[in-house]
């Protein structure tokens, strides 16, 4: 799924791996949780003419590959032509997909055919029907369905269960113990594993900030279900991100309103913009140690993080970092391993 090789090349050299695009924001989901600003109705979305442009600067940038986001990008009438010249100009397709889409055997098939070189993510965050529907309260239950047949049918074409996941976003609506026995079930039926988030605390338009508590999971919840995601990739311990550092310093994200970023979820209003700041390219080697984090790579990470035993691969969630209001260099404030508390993981 990830090209580690160059992964760790591109780190090293410090240039980009992967591009996360966002095409659009309409999403048939309702995640009520949701931290990617999805709705819907479509309020946000990359006109075709900049998403081929963009692809082509990707390109020419020598990235590796397309993390395709939206919303859904499958919602997206011509997301298999994008797919498809992706793949004529050498970049990897990796779909990140909700997994309702699925359920038209087309789009099922042919997102296997040109993503066979990357990897196919679906998002599933219980498999418990009334916790499903506590996720998803504007939605049918069957949607669950839906997705768990798509991941089937999926793998029943062939497609590796290697290179597909369940990401998922733990938050304060459900037990660890659930979200234990969902990562336990696409291993044990798919063979699947799973990448995990944390809830982020804001973005979603409806609620107030306060209203958002709701969704924040204890430290003690994500400890457990921290130390059951580590063990599903052989290790002790893994960052408490769905990426490593290499991989977050390596990857830049073009938004679905032509914001460049760091990241899909750092989404500040004065960010450049492609079309009126210059191309992606031109954005990108402008603003290149920005983009990849520059700060921590000269001078390192925040103090109360170096002694950690996973420093040399992790420095903490930027995004959640960004949404508590720290900035993108603060210390992540979901970490459950020390930096502002004792650890209770130890």
């Amino acid at each position: 799924m990830i090209d580690y090789d160059e992964l760790n090349r591109a780190y090293d050299e410090r240039r980009f791996y992967a591009l996360q695009l966002e095409i659009g924001d309409a999403c048939e989901q309702g995640c009520s949780y949701c931290y990617m600003n999805a709705l819907p109705d479509k309020r946000n979305e990359l006109d075709d003419d900049l998403v081929l442009a963009t692809l082509e600067d990707a390109a020419e940038l020598n990235l590796s590959a397309i993390e395709w986001l939206g919303g859904e990008p499958l919602l997206r009438p011509r997301v298999f032509f994008f797919l498809e010249r992706a793949r004529e100009l050498g970049l990897r397709n990796n779909m990140w997909t909700g997994g309702l889409p699925f359920a038209d055997d087309e789009t099922l098939r042919r997102t296997a055919d040109l993503c066979r070189n990357g990897l196919i993510s679906v998002h599933c965050s219980s498999v418990d029907p009334e916790t499903y529907r506590r996720l998803h309260p504007d939605r049918p239950v069957e949607d669950l369905d839906v997705i768990l047949d798509g991941v089937r049918r999926l793998l029943e074409l062939g497609y590796p269960a290697e290179r597909t996941l369940n990401s998922v976003t733990f938050t304060g609506l459900q037990s660890a113990e659930d979200m234990i026995a969902t990562i336990d079930y696409f291993e044990r039926e798919f063979g699947v594993k799973t990448s995990l988030n944390v809830y982020h605390t804001y973005l979603r338009p409806e609620y107030a900030d306060n209203e958002l508590e709701q969704f924040v999971p204890s430290q003690r919840e994500t400890a457990k279900v921290y130390k059951r995601f580590a063990e599903q990739y052989g290790a002790k311990r893994l960052p408490m991100n769905c990426v490593n550092k290499q991989y977050c310093s390596a990857t830049v994200a073009a938004l679905n309103d032509a914001s460049v970023t760091p990241c899909a979820t750092i989404r500040p209003a004065d960010a450049p913009k492609i079309g009126v700041d210059g191309s992606f390219a031109e954005i990108v080697r402008r603003e290149r140690r920005d983009l990849l984090f520059g700060k921590f790579r000269d001078a390192g990470t925040p103090e109360a993080c170096r002694a950690c035993a996973l420093a040399e691969e992790c420095w903490g969630c930027r995004s959640r970092a960004y949404a508590a209001g720290l900035g993108e260099y603060g210390l992540d404030p979901r970490c459950f391993r020390g930096a502002f508390k004792k650890p209770i993981d130890r």
